[in-house]
């Protein structure tokens, strides 16, 4: 038996450090749901190799998101911040994480005044690049550039 096989984290998540943490949760026995648009979804649905010849499964997200369930939920459609809410209440939801940036959290409904008026005994986690304060992308190109780590490679 799981220790954490009772545990349900709800993700909404793209690019790598949220999936990769929400990947090792669903490998130590939580049940992981992650979000995604339901137009664009996660872009590194396109990145490596088609192994599969499935559109939108190449190796890199397939690598990251094994062993989660996935639901597309349009959060900028009030409908959609509704069922959000729901699947948190219904699901009883214990974990609620994302990677999105900090400006967007009320307009998508995923502040955690929000989810905590839904249920009170959440945990709320948001993953920042460069802090709960900051509003820039954290993506690789951008950590080698603030980090001086293209300077010294060229």
């Amino acid at each position: 038996m799981a220790l954490f096989q009772n545990v349900k984290v709800l993700s909404l998540e793209q690019a790598t450090v949220v999936p990769y943490l929400t990947y090792r949760l669903a490998m130590d026995g939580m049940e992981v749901i992650r979000l995604e648009h339901p137009v664009y979804g996660d872009p590194n649905r396109m990145i490596g190799v088609n192994a599969l010849g499935e559109e939108k499964m190449n190796a890199y997200f397939l690598c990251i998101n094994a062993g989660k369930k996935a639901l597309t939920l349009n959060l900028a459609d009030p409908a959609g911040k509704e069922i959000l809410l729901a699947l948190i209440r219904d699901l009883n939801i214990d974990i609620f994480t994302t990677n999105q940036l900090p400006k967007n959290y009320a307009k998508l409904g995923i502040d955690y005044e929000t989810l905590k008026a839904v249920k009170p005994d959440i945990i709320w986690l948001g993953v920042t690049g460069f802090g709960p304060d900051s509003n820039e992308g954290a993506y690789d190109p951008i950590l080698q550039a603030r980090s001086g780590l293209m300077e010294l490679t060229g």
